[in-house]
């Protein structure tokens, strides 16, 4: 009987390790890809992280070898938290913002000390093109950043509005509350800037001046959100203390991303949807005109987006407005 089981043992010991290698064999042999002096190594680059369309690690990794140029701008001293999902993006994922050391070319890190647990970490830094595709290949799909940049970290240089609403509220109802708030800050003067979240939101940044803290960034857009809300009370709502931040009916104006440790989706970033979505600026007039919906945006029609319209969100770099009082 025992030799029954120790077989028996041994039989599903081999049936694993031979369907473990298959399964190897089936997501390709390391794919070397060469980029400013660096040779990243694609590990399984056939593994299908996307099942509708059906997507791969290595097309994954090619979308940001791609689109690197466009987003490295927004992630110069920039701090980043990164969304690994190693076996795909309907297996298990995590976040990782302590870096132990920089990889030098690739990744820097920036010391901060965190007052709430009393500690100190090491936020990665994405230091070049090739160091956004590393984090790729090592199965990092989503990229979040700071609001601030390492040479001023306790000012913003972006005001951020977070619009959320439930995935059973009609998306074309944010892009009219996206389009109501902006037309509300072109009143004050102030330049907005619309992206998708990649998700079902939209966010609108405002490039600010530096010099401004978080408290009062953070303070503005909250005003803001309650002069909309006041205007506009079926459209919009403010984050219910101690609940979700898009738990209503309404589009939820969440202004607490306006704080120095909180992330927001980068500027195309892709997204861990059912579907590889990105994060994708878009105009005022396609907004306007609702002419699209998040999921036109993915890896393989934001490269082509981008070589026909531009990098809409480019004057967001360059811009530095005021923010004025408001009552």
């Amino acid at each position: 009987m025992i030799y029954i089981i120790g077989f028996s043992l041994f039989i599903s010991y081999l049936v694993h390790v031979i369907k473990h290698k298959f399964m190897k064999t089936n997501e390709g042999v390391p794919f070397i890809l060469r980029m400013d002096n660096h040779s990243i190594e694609v590990k399984y680059p056939n593994k299908v992280y996307w099942k509708e369309p059906k997507t791969n690690k290595l097309e994954l990794v090619r979308y940001y070898e791609k689109i690197s140029a466009y987003m490295m701008p927004y992630l110069i001293n920039r701090p980043v938290t990164l969304h690994y999902y190693p076996r795909g993006i309907d297996k298990i994922s995590f976040y990782k913002r302590d870096f132990k050391q920089p990889i030098p070319g690739l990744i820097d890190t920036f010391p901060y000390k965190e007052i709430s647990q009393d500690k100190t970490i090491n936020v990665p830094v994405i230091a070049s093109k090739a160091g956004l595709v590393y984090l790729a290949a090592k199965g990092c799909v989503e990229f979040h950043t700071w609001a601030s940049q390492i040479t001023d970290v306790q000012h913003p240089s972006w005001a951020i509005f977070d619009l959320d609403i439930t995935t059973d509220v009609d998306f074309e109802w944010v892009l009219d509350g996206a389009y109501k708030i902006n037309q509300f800050l072109s009143s004050l003067h102030i330049q907005s800037f619309a992206k998708t979240s990649g998700e079902t939101g939209i966010h609108i940044y405002v490039p600010i001046k530096r010099g401004y803290d978080f408290a009062f960034v953070k303070n503005w857009v909250k005003t803001v959100g309650s002069i909309m809300q006041n205007k506009y009370p079926e459209i919009f709502d403010l984050p219910q203390k101690g609940n979700k931040t898009h738990n209503t009916q309404k589009i939820v104006i969440d202004y607490m991303q306006n704080t120095i440790t909180r992330n927001t989706a980068s500027v195309y970033t892709v997204r861990a949807n059912s579907s590889p979505t990105v994060s994708t600026p878009v105009s005022w007039d396609e907004v306007l005109n609702k002419s699209f919906k998040p999921t036109d945006f993915n890896i393989f029609t934001v490269p082509k987006r981008i070589e026909k319209k531009g990098d809409l969100f480019k004057d967001l770099l360059i811009l530095e407005q005021e923010l004025p009082e408001l009552s």
